[in-house]
């Protein structure tokens, strides 16, 4: 009896968490992203990556060099992005290869959720991280 009390506020903290971070209560139209991480490494710091998810089924942000917009399709917490298109200017060859790597996570996404407030989205290749921000102003 002496654990019991114990026991149910550790599941009731548990489970309060999961409903917190549980992606069916959020929904991404309409919400404002910057990368905190990507495949394991974070954005160069004068070449931050954004995006925003808009509520007609639109991805758009920038990569890093070039600002790029795609359809995206969210069903539940699957999510299917593309196909994207983006500007074509030519950046120093590391923030390059970042907007590269970043636009093909990007478009492999199949599953996304929140996770401590931020949002995940898993690849087969790794995940993308992002922190939300204010939504644009329409």
């Amino acid at each position: 009896m002496k654990f019991l009390l114990p026991l149910i506020l550790l599941l009731t903290i548990i489970t309060s968490y999961a409903m917190e971070t549980n992606s069916t209560s959020f929904t991404l139209p309409g919400s404002a992203w910057q990368v905190a991480t990507f495949a394991g490494q974070s954005p160069l710091t004068e070449h931050p990556i954004t995006f925003e998810f808009d509520t007609e089924g639109n991805i758009a942000g920038d990569a890093s060099c070039n600002r790029f917009g795609g359809s995206c399709q969210i069903e539940g917490e699957k999510i299917k992005v593309g196909p994207l298109r983006s500007t074509r200017r030519a950046c120093q060859p590391e923030v390059m290869r970042q907007e590269h790597k970043f636009l093909a996570l990007l478009g492999a996404a199949t599953m996304w959720l929140l996770e401590g407030g931020k949002l995940v989205l898993s690849t087969p290749d790794g995940e993308i991280r992002a922190e939300q921000r204010p939504a644009p102003a329409d």
